[in-house]
């Protein structure tokens, strides 16, 4: 026991001994100081710009300094960018001098002297929209009560106002239509338009309102023949038509044959007799499978017509211009 005290008193002493020399001791050693910016105006920001964290210095001092910086990283000083003179504008190099390095050692030398790529822009914040893209389509049977929402459909965006592109959006995940098998308020994350601009927000949610498809036929849906101002008159053939849709069964059941409106364009055709498309406006929940009939005797005017273009309309005029008499 008292051979090993021996030697813990040794090496204790030595230690000591050692501290006190390596305190007074003066060597010159390369450290790692952080760089650190200071002076920059409000509302402006460096983001973007290439910036190191460390600076190699070559000090002077202390042993003692230096190796329990190296070692235990004690703080023993720092490089600081003033930019307290500097507004935004293009990108510059800022040429480091031994002024901007803050430590009670001797500075022997910098290295790199400057720091290149400092590019000084103004903060912005602006409220941008959210965009998506989904894929894949609704299993069968089913429907969207709704177009899928956004909510919210912008979100605030900060950042340098160079990333700050014309037309400017955050994106959204896209999401499987053909896994959605009801209702509800889907999470989606968001992604930044630039790695440069920061979000308020990481996430939006989706809202899906989703409803069972049931098909039907509305009977005897009025047509009605759109014709420019000053035309001739213009007779249609037959003047009610049945409307195949398909939609969300309880708005499908709801609906009213009379709100539903056939219209056969006609513009400015010449005095004939036609075979036209029916068309037919509706709420986009709403699929139009087809007319019956899909196409209309459309007789402008007063031709002279055979009885059989009147009989057989499938031989009557389909272009512009063409009647019975050409």
């Amino acid at each position: 026991m008292n051979r090993l005290g021996l030697k813990i008193g040794c090496l204790v002493a030595s230690v000591l001994i050692w501290i006190q020399v390596a305190s007074h001791a003066t060597v010159e050693q390369n450290a790692n100081l952080p760089l650190k910016v200071v002076g920059l105006g409000e509302e402006l920001t460096l983001e973007g710009s290439v910036i190191p964290d460390e600076v190699e210095v070559r000090l002077e001092g202390s042993k003692l300094s230096l190796v329990l910086h190296n070692i235990f990283h004690r703080y023993i000083g720092e490089v600081r960018l003033n930019l307290w003179d500097r507004g935004p504008g293009p990108e510059f190099t800022y040429e480091l001098s031994r002024a901007d390095v803050y430590t009670d050692l001797r500075v022997i030398a910098i290295n790199p002297a400057d720091v290149r790529g400092v590019r000084i822009d103004r903060m912005v914040y602006r409220k941008l929209p959210v965009r998506q893209k989904n894929v894949g389509r609704l299993r069968a049977g089913l429907a969207f009560l709704e177009p899928p929402t956004l909510k919210p459909d912008s979100v605030l965006v900060s950042g340098p106002s160079r990333f700050f592109k014309e037309h400017t959006a955050v994106v959204a995940e896209s999401v499987d239509f053909a896994r959605i098998k009801d209702s509800q308020r889907l999470p989606v994350k968001l992604q930044s338009p630039s790695e440069h601009l920061e979000l308020a927000n990481p996430q939006v949610n989706l809202v899906l309102r989703v409803g069972a498809v049931e098909e039907r036929t509305l009977a005897n849906v009025p047509v009605v023949a759109l014709v420019d101002a000053g035309r001739p008159p213009v007779g249609v053939s037959p003047p009610l038509v049945d409307v195949m849709v398909r939609g969300v069964r309880d708005s499908v059941l709801a609906l009213d044959s009379q709100r539903f409106l056939v219209t056969v364009p006609v513009g400015n055709l010449a005095e004939g007799v036609y075979q036209l498309p029916g068309q037919i406006d509706h709420p986009p929940w709403l699929e139009i499978v087809g007319l019956d009939p899909p196409e209309f005797q459309v007789i402008v005017g007063h031709p002279s017509v055979s009885l059989d273009s009147l009989l057989n309309p499938e031989e009557a005029g389909k272009a512009p211009g063409k009647n019975s008499d050409e």
